[in-house]
């Protein structure tokens, strides 16, 4: 039974195709890790991320929140 509506379809291409573009990405992404990341410094730089200071704005050039009446100023963490 399933054998004749698979054999009649035409849309089969389609999960093939997503197969393909997922797994060309994730080996894609598994040589930029292996062979891309291999400088200790771009790492660093990488892995220091999250913890830089803010400068302050957003792109829209708003400043970055209200206080919350902590008292400090939480791009560079001193009191205000």
């Amino acid at each position: 039974m399933y054998q004749e509506f698979y054999a009649n379809s035409s849309y089969l291409i389609w999960p093939l195709m997503g197969l393909v573009i997922f797994v060309s990405i994730f080996i894609g992404v598994l040589a930029y890790v292996f062979f891309g990341l291999r400088d200790r410094d771009k790492i660093d730089a990488i892995a220091a991320l999250p913890l830089e200071l803010d400068s302050g704005t957003d792109t829209a050039g708003n400043t970055a929140g209200p206080d919350f009446g902590t008292g400090l100023d939480h791009a560079t963490g001193r009191a205000s």
